[in-house]
């Protein structure tokens, strides 16, 4: 494909800048390359063509020729097989969750004071220090955030996020995780951007698709000019802890997504990995999302859906199941509507589903962090055992944890100062009921650290992931350090 503006015959004047957003489309007679914004061809409509002929051309050989579209009605029928073999007739223009995704009664007013389900900020109330005093326990939406106000800097002017500029950015030919809504499974073979980008901007599409895990952290011109949540810079582990890592490895790439969704797309009930939270600011369109917190019946439910055989036909917000001799159903549930413009931030752990009412594309991104271990390692465990693929979980989980241990071991004060909110920075002066929590977060990462050092026992990877460069070879006696350290904490809440 031509990289010269010059080439193009049909450019004005001032032709576009190698800063714009440039598309091309080559004529199948006479193989000449045109800029799509030089012949006034809009994306939708570059998608709906099937051989293309320029002006000159088309006099002879006729006007470009379209993709045939059946004028015949036709029920849209997909037959969906589970790992069992069991077959489903599903009309596939819609999954089979979102009437009952729509019919769900509670939802979130953001207009309404004190509303019980989710908090509603201005952008300079999103700090670190309200996380840690709050606690984060509902999510927060922030309606038509000011970027600046938040410390976020969008790569450009959030009109211009779109699927074109994205894939113009990454590069048509970069490989991308496109998701069948009916099945929730990875498309196979795989798909390329440049072929998302053509489904997307179709008018009459198959099915419904949908990209939820393109990571451009380190894309030039998008994720390396994206600026995070200052909430989220503060607070995240892994910008914490990661510098001591010595062994040239890159960091997890988790930072920076970009989702782009289709009319008609849903997600079914899950958890973020490693019970991550997350931001999500929407560039275009709109999303709703279903979310049900952490408590332990839901958590234990949502074990005992995940290991159901048909889970992809059993709905979550009505699953029913004995657990510890009582019948329960998920509980506190509700929904939350976002708009282009909004901020919104899902606390660690929290179970949800998410449906798209209109073409959207979104820049979000997880993080891990230090108040959140005992949640991170729930679900860590939960993931364990439900058998998620390892490529969908948190990368490089347990070296976070153990340069986590070793950093703040040896910077105990800086330790409490991003744990438990204080304006203090020696221990003695802290309540007890911040010890206390900060004993919690320790023990069940000496905890967890100690499992994982048994596992190194009989596994290279686990083994590897050990920082005995930074700990010691002696492992043991580090882990010893972090309980003996765990109890003293406890020892002086419970003083206090």
């Amino acid at each position: 494909m031509p990289t010269s503006s010059e080439l193009c015959p049909n450019c004005p004047d001032t032709p576009p800048s190698d800063t714009e957003d440039i598309n091309w489309i080559q004529c199948d007679i006479c193989r000449q390359w045109f800029h799509t914004i030089c012949i006034g061809t809009k994306e939708e409509d570059i998608a709906e063509i099937a051989s293309y002929h320029c002006q000159k051309c088309s006099k002879k050989h006729g006007p470009s020729q379209l993709r045939r579209v059946s004028k015949r009605a036709r029920v849209k029928i997909d037959y969906v097989a589970l790992d069992q073999g069991e077959t489903f007739a599903v009309d596939k223009s819609v999954h089979p969750h979102v009437p009952s995704f729509e019919e769900f009664a509670f939802v979130a007013d953001p207009n309404a004071k004190g509303d019980p389900y989710i908090d509603v900020l201005s952008g300079d109330e999103l700090t670190k220090e309200y996380i840690l005093a709050t606690g984060l326990p509902r999510p927060i939406l922030i309606p038509q955030v000011v970027n600046e106000d938040v410390g976020m800097k969008l790569p450009c002017e959030r009109e211009e996020v779109t699927v074109s500029k994205i894939a113009s950015l990454v590069g048509e030919d970069e490989p991308v995780e496109v998701m069948d809504v009916l099945s929730q499974q990875s498309e196979s073979p795989g798909w390329n951007l440049g072929q998302w980008k053509r489904y997307f901007y179709m008018r009459d599409k198959d099915r419904i698709r949908n990209v939820i895990s393109l990571e451009v952290s380190d894309v030039e011109g998008l994720g390396d000019a994206f600026v995070r949540p200052k909430m989220v810079r503060d607070m995240d582990l892994v910008d914490k802890v990661w510098s001591q890592n010595e062994s040239g490895e890159e960091r997890p790439k988790v930072t920076t997504y970009c989702l782009m969704s289709v009319a008609g797309s849903y997600t079914d009930f899950h958890i973020d990995f490693s019970g991550t939270p997350v931001y999500y600011t929407v560039c275009h369109g709109s999303k709703t999302f279903l979310m049900y917190p952490p408590t332990d019946d839901n958590l234990d439910l949502y074990t005992s859906w995940c290991k159901e055989p048909r889970q992809n036909f059993t709905w979550f917000g009505t699953y029913s199941k004995k657990i510890r001799g009582k019948k329960l159903i998920p509980t506190g549930g509700f929904k939350v509507s976002l708009q282009k413009g909004d901020l919104f931030i899902i606390p660690s752990g929290w179970i949800h589903s998410v449906y798209t009412p209109e073409d959207s594309v979104i820049i979000g991104g997880n993080y891990l962090t230090l108040k959140d271990i005992p949640m991170h390692l729930k679900i860590y465990n939960i993931e364990k055992a439900t058998g998620v693929p390892s490529r969908y979980r948190f990368p490089k989980f347990n070296r976070v944890l153990w340069l986590a241990s070793y950093y703040f071991y040896t910077h105990q004060d800086e330790f409490l100062q991003d744990s438990v909110l204080s304006d203090t920075k020696t221990t003695e002066t802290h309540s007890g009921e911040a010890l206390h929590t900060a004993s919690k977060i320790i023990a069940a990462l000496a905890a967890h650290l100690s499992d994982h050092y048994q596992l190194s026992k009989t596994n290279n990877m686990a083994k590897k992931s050990i920082p005995t460069q930074l700990i010691g070879k002696d492992v043991l006696s580090f882990l010893d350090k972090l309980r003996a350290w765990q109890l003293e904490l406890s020892r002086l809440s419970s003083a206090d």
